[in-house]
């Protein structure tokens, strides 16, 4: 992949919090509409890695580009003006509990533009239509599912027409038919608007489900053991432990044996 053809493009990049050092040596590209999962055991810094690349945090070194546009030696302004171009969902939705589901939706849209409550309205309508929430607009999120809340917090991820959608951990504690549902939504957005999907996950049925490209990370290492296709690494992996990890046929069959199914 070219560098001019990359959505995002880290580069040696280390990441870490005071002295330590989660991940170090990381170099990747995604490029647009693509969608990209972040795998790999827990503790291995998935989660960390996304907070750096949306900008939480600063890396200990290296780059982040977006389109060609570092976020990383981009002044403030222009790093808020590149973090406007990003949608994220967090695990639990992270909606306001005092608010109703639309005013979660409409609240990027009264801190970041300037349009009027009439035009908030409707697009907050089209966003919560596109995500089935139709007619939801007034609950509170005490009175929704786990997976709509997911929903309403993927909505109000959408509300600017962001460029990249970051997802930390949809599928968590959602049951197999709802996680389901929301895989066929992410692939429903990338196909309607090109959008390039970014996913932290350990959920294998979505990762195969959905991901153009996986790469795996290592918290022995600290950094990454394998980047393709979830059928490549599988199929071809040199990385016995990679194999392993990615055989859903493998992990059912071990936790029948250990009893956990």
């Amino acid at each position: 992949m070219s560098e001019e053809h990359a959505k995002l493009e880290v580069k040696d990049l280390v990441i870490g919090y005071g002295d330590r050092v989660v991940l170090q040596n990381l170099n990747f590209q995604v490029a647009a509409g693509e969608i990209f999962c972040i795998m790999g055991g827990s503790g291995c810094g998935k989660s960390t890695l996304l907070k750096h690349i949306i900008g939480l945090y600063p890396p200990k070194s290296g780059d982040i580009l977006f389109s060609g546009r570092s976020i990383v030696h981009a002044s403030t302004e222009e790093r808020q003006a590149i973090m406007r171009r990003f949608g994220v969902t967090y695990q639990g939705g992270a909606l306001f509990g005092s608010m109703t589901v639309a005013e979660n939706v409409a609240l990027p849209l009264t801190e970041y533009t300037d349009k009027s409550k009439e035009e908030i309205a409707e697009i907050v309508r089209e966003k919560l239509k596109l995500v089935d929430l139709d007619g939801f607009g007034q609950y509170m999120p005490s009175e929704l599912s786990g997976g709509m809340c997911k929903r309403a917090g993927l909505a109000r991820a959408l509300a600017l027409n962001p460029d990249l959608l970051f997802f930390d951990e949809p599928s968590a504690g959602l049951d197999p038919i709802t996680s389901a549902g929301l895989d066929r939504l992410i692939l429903s957005l990338r196909d309607q608007f090109n959008a390039t999907v970014i996913v932290v996950t350990h959920e294998l049925d979505s990762v195969f489900a959905i991901a153009d490209r996986v790469i795996m990370l290592d918290k022995n290492t600290k950094t990454i053991v394998a980047d393709g296709s979830p059928e490549e690494l599988l199929n071809n992996s040199e990385n016995e432990w990679v194999r392993s990890f990615l055989d859903r046929d493998g992990l059912k069959r071990r936790k029948k044996k250990d009893g956990l199914i």
